[in-house]
């Protein structure tokens, strides 16, 4: 995979189609709640500043299906990256199939053009060429600096890369990094704790860590029905809820938060993806604070966490700065370890082949 910083070429002058991640929680104005992923998308854009590249972001908010949402328009992020960034950004807020592509054209180097919501197109989730077409007329090169799409085959994602010169952003280059050393070379004692809902997404993950980590400590709705389908086979590394607060089982109890801390405050590598409890009702969210604050205590460890209310729990709990390294993305970070990195939009970096025209 190559990387934008890595490149050889000066790119000053260059127009560079950016594949960003803003996907905030929006308020009913469309100002983001949370600029956790805002903050590491400013990355790579202040590099391509530095480099005197024209920059033309493309980005989504939300799930519009495929139409035009006026609430969950971009013109609210873009705001607030700008902000943030300390410099400006023209909003071109029209479909992008109604958008003069010459426009990329006349912006100076160093500025920064952002496109509508690309999900308002139904053809980014078709991974359709013709859009792929339109957006390749707008840029020289592309960039994708969104790790949280990377397990998505759309348009902006995966078949761009093969009409224009294709690279890593910063952000996206680290989280492979990160999760290549998880996969592949964690220091042990190792542990994972897996939460969440949806057994069907976390089983294929759970496996393949059980090739590499020590100990598996599972918790949420999949605690529940791993006991109720898998604890009869043989799984020595996966560590089950030995109790629960109710007989509901909406989150684990007492005895098993001491437990899985045991096994936590132990560990040299620390891999945490979804919540322990029915984290949206208290009191069934104290399980996962109680192991957000083991995580934070044990400050000689590598840790790493992901997913939306794993991330959420630990800014609520003001734990960040303990933490070595948040994910951009939930699902991703699951598909990236479930397939072992092969994820399609990393995949169309990997095989792109069109060459940098110096």
């Amino acid at each position: 995979m190559k990387y934008i910083e890595n490149t050889p070429y000066s790119i000053q002058g260059q127009r560079v189609l950016l594949r960003i991640d803003v996907n905030e929680p929006i308020d009913e104005k469309g100002y983001p709640q949370d600029t956790f992923r805002i903050s590491k998308a400013l990355h790579t854009i202040q590099y391509l500043r530095s480099q005197k590249a024209k920059i033309i972001i493309i980005a989504h908010l939300g799930d519009p299906e495929g139409k035009y949402n006026a609430s969950l328009s971009l013109r609210s992020i873009a705001g607030v990256l700008a902000e943030m960034g300390g410099f400006n950004i023209d909003f071109i807020d029209s479909l992008i199939e109604d958008i003069d592509s010459t426009q990329s054209h006349r912006i100076q180097d160093g500025d920064v053009m952002m496109l509508e919501n690309i999900r308002f197109d139904p053809r980014e989730e078709m991974n359709d060429i013709s859009l792929a077409h339109t957006l390749a007329q707008f840029a020289d090169i592309y960039v994708n600096d969104s790790f949280s799409v990377t397990h998505r085959n759309h348009a902006s994602v995966s078949i761009i890369t093969t009409l224009l010169p294709s690279f890593a952003g910063l952000v996206l280059a680290k989280e492979t990094e990160v999760l290549n050393t998880i996969l592949h070379n964690p220091k042990s004692p190792s542990v994972a704790i897996i939460g969440g809902a949806k057994i069907a997404t976390k089983l294929p993950v759970i496996e393949v860590l059980e090739t590499s980590f020590d100990y598996i400590l599972i918790g949420g709705k999949i605690a529940n029905e791993y006991i109720d389908h898998y604890a009869s086979q043989s799984h020595p590394k996966v560590i089950v809820p030995i109790d629960f607060i109710e007989e509901k089982r909406y989150d684990i109890g007492p005895k098993t938060r001491e437990l899985f801390a045991e096994y936590i405050a132990k560990a040299s590598t620390i891999v945490w993806n979804g919540p322990l409890g029915w984290f949206e009702h208290k009191p069934y969210d104290e399980g996962t604070k109680y192991i957000a604050q083991a995580i934070a205590q044990n400050e000689d460890s590598y840790s790493v966490i992901g997913g939306g209310e794993t991330v959420d729990e630990v800014h609520n709990l003001h734990q960040e700065a303990k933490i070595d390294f948040i994910s951009t993305g939930g699902g991703a970070m699951l598909e990236y370890i479930a397939h072992k990195g092969q994820l399609p939009g990393i995949e169309a970096l990997e095989q792109s082949s069109v060459e940098f025209i110096v």
